[in-house]
């Protein structure tokens, strides 16, 4: 009963802000919501080892409203439930129209992302998978900036037709059980499909997920809606709704389809590390820092796909690690990209400079944010990205040396970047920008304290997907052996 709570708590609460009309009770009952979700969370993760809830729902399919966790999801129920405060709180620093409507698309939203990590039944997981699509649409198309409609429209597009391998996929696997008529991931999960129907079984899956990560070539609906998309979009797309697709992954192709991704390994890796260096040297090229900051999120999930396929303890311990420390970094820096465009009136390069003359407090905390992406040592970026290198160097040292890349050119851009905002001679320009005020310090100081505290103990999280890594290994070991045997 607890997971449905969990689920129903932002839904509920959202429809209700649809009756009400003053705009600071609207936000203090949903950022309260948030929080009472995020607290409940803690406590499942802490003293409750398993729960379900299951009903009957639909008798044709055998489809039932069954939710339940994993090492997996707790690790997404975690970032979900942990960055929607922080989410909502953002939204308190300005005057929006429609704050109602607001704040109930941006808890659908989180109630749907729960029902994506929750779902135990691949019916019901493809049922909150498309209901995400839906309040982000609107959220993109009502408070999005320039050209919001083309670009929220080619977003839906790409993220459509994704749904529409997904759906194809369950139907087809529906089909491979007549005997059960189910959908459930467990019966899924026992199925012995051929090897040679797993090869092309598992592109129709991975192009589903690949497309919401997204990882090259699937990325081209990434960098314009990033920077169309309002603060609050933004945080939302970048922090949590990339994960859907690395989780979609793990939950799909791994137990279901083994010997296939273990044929193309090799080759969706080096499609991932193509993403990794071509990312990165397109956000090196950016003068706009919002879309330098989305070519740089490519480059981290593209290096997180890469790690999810080199099928090893580090890589994936590293990947999952990296989940939670990637949305709460991308977060802080898109939270700030929005104090800087708020105060300089631009997001271009070129305009700025001397900032930290005018304010000191927010280069300071800037620059701690900007050192956790880049994965300094004592970040939380480091040691996801380190055991991800580790990984990917035991497969290939070619793998780990691409792979790297992300950490090199990154420092590269994003403390070019930093120079080019903070340091230098005093812009007149802007000499009477204010420093943050006392709303920004809740937000940054909270998800900067996470930074860094993961990354100087980053035990318990590791611990909290261990069973779930050792489980993965085990799974792709017998699939190996059958792959070797069917390539000979």
């Amino acid at each position: 009963m607890i997971l449905l709570i969990i689920l129903l708590i932002p839904i509920i609460t959202g429809l209700f802000l649809l009756v009400l009309r003053d705009p600071a009770t609207v936000r203090i009952i949903a950022l309260t919501s948030a929080i009472v979700n995020l607290l409940i969370t803690l406590g499942l993760i802490i003293s409750v080892p398993s729960a379900s809830y299951s009903v009957n729902w639909d008798n044709f399919m055998g489809t039932q409203f069954s939710l339940g966790f994993d090492g997996i999801s707790l690790i997404m129920l975690l970032l979900t439930n942990l960055l929607f405060p922080f989410i909502i709180l953002s939204g308190f620093t300005r005057s929006h129209v429609q704050i109602p409507v607001l704040n109930f698309l941006i808890l659908f939203t989180q109630s749907a992302l729960i029902g994506v990590f929750l779902a135990q039944n691949a019916f019901l997981f493809y049922i909150f998978w498309e209901l995400t699509l839906i309040p982000v649409y609107f959220i993109l198309l009502l408070w999005g900036g320039e050209n919001r409609r083309a670009i929220t429209l080619k977003f839906f597009i790409y993220t459509l037709t994704g749904s529409l391998f997904l759906l194809f996929g369950i139907i087809f696997l529906f089909q491979l059980t007549p005997g059960l008529h189910t959908t459930d991931f467990s019966a899924f999960n026992q199925l012995h499909i051929a090897a040679h129907t797993q090869t092309w079984l598992f592109w129709v899956l991975f192009i589903a997920f690949a497309i919401k990560m997204p990882v090259f070539p699937f990325h081209t609906w990434q960098p314009s809606t990033y920077t169309m998309a309002s603060k609050q979009g933004v945080m939302i797309l970048a922090g949590v709704l990339t994960k859907m697709g690395i989780y979609g992954a793990l939950r799909f192709l791994f137990p279901i389809v083994p010997q296939g991704v273990i044929y193309w390994q090799n080759t969706v890796i080096i499609m991932c590390l193509i993403g990794v260096v071509y990312a990165s040297v397109i956000a090196f090229r950016q003068t706009n820092i919002k879309k330098l900051i989305a070519f740089s999120s490519m480059a981290h999930i593209s290096l997180m796909a890469a790690a999810m396929f080199t099928l090893n303890y580090y890589s994936t311990q590293g990947l999952l690690f990296q989940v939670i420390s990637h949305g709460v970094t991308i977060v802080a820096l898109f939270y700030m990209v929005h104090l800087i465009q708020e105060r300089t009136s631009t997001l271009e390069l070129p305009h700025m400079g001397g900032l930290k003359l005018a304010a000191p407090n927010m280069a300071i905390l800037l620059l701690i944010i900007v050192l956790g992406s880049i994965a300094l040592p004592l970040t939380s970026g480091f040691v996801g990205e380190f055991l991800i290198i580790m990984g990917l160097a035991k497969l290939s040292i070619w793998f780990a040396v691409f792979g790297g890349t992300t950490m090199i050119l990154g420092a590269v851009y994003m403390l070019y970047a930093y120079q080019r905002i903070m340091l230098g001679d005093k812009n007149p320009a802007l000499a009477k920008v204010k420093d943050i005020r006392t709303l920004d310090y809740f937000i940054l100081i909270p998800l900067i304290a996470i930074i860094i505290i993961l990354g100087i103990f980053p035990q318990p999280i590791l611990n909290l997907v261990e069973v779930s890594v050792n489980s993965m290994q085990k799974l792709l070991i017998p699939a190996n052996e059958v792959v070797t045997l069917f390539v000979r």
